[in-house]
């Protein structure tokens, strides 16, 4: 999953998360989660991009892990802006989750203060149902540089013009 282009380790996330059903997808989710934890001696960057498709692809599977993969966003260790993406790409299952993806989110984008996790963070709330309003006041303006993956292809535009594109 590590490869030095990020529009890479979204697609190869994509990939892995068609390619890997049932048993055998329970297994790599939990090698996955392995592989962010310090003691595995093979930290992988993109793992929580694998996590959250292979948990899009296999519901059931991924409904185990969903309390875990939301406490991701606690992990300063982790690539948390591949954790909200993962969130809004897995929004109908991680909903109910604990903690709360909502309010973790919310609590993240203050915390991290970072221009493209916030753009991530936006997409997941936007999926989960959350009236963003007040945070696209907020960074409606925003001239930082983000660059994000919109599904398709990587952008690189600014927060603000992003917002418009994505009508978030």
């Amino acid at each position: 999953m590590y490869h030095p282009d990020e529009f890479l380790r979204f697609k190869a996330a994509e990939a892995l998360g068609k390619k890997v059903k049932g048993k055998e997808a329970r297994n790599f989710i939990l090698r996955l989660f392995w592989h962010l934890n310090d003691e595995s001696g093979a930290y992988c960057v993109g793992a929580p991009l694998g996590i959250a498709e292979i948990g899009r692809n296999n519901p059931e599977i991924f409904e185990g892990f969903r309390n875990k993969y939301v406490s991701l966003l606690d992990d300063w260790e982790v690539e948390r802006k591949y954790v909200a993406y993962g969130i809004g790409r897995t929004a109908e299952i991680v909903k109910d989750a604990y903690p709360n993806p909502v309010v973790k989110l919310r609590e993240k984008i203050e915390e991290i203060g970072d221009a493209t996790f916030t753009a991530y963070a936006l997409f997941a709330l936007k999926e989960l149902g959350d009236d963003v309003s007040d945070l696209r006041l907020r960074f409606g303006k925003s001239r930082e540089i983000v660059e994000f993956y919109d599904g398709n292809k990587m952008v690189k535009t600014t927060l603000s013009d992003l917002l418009n594109v994505l009508d978030f």
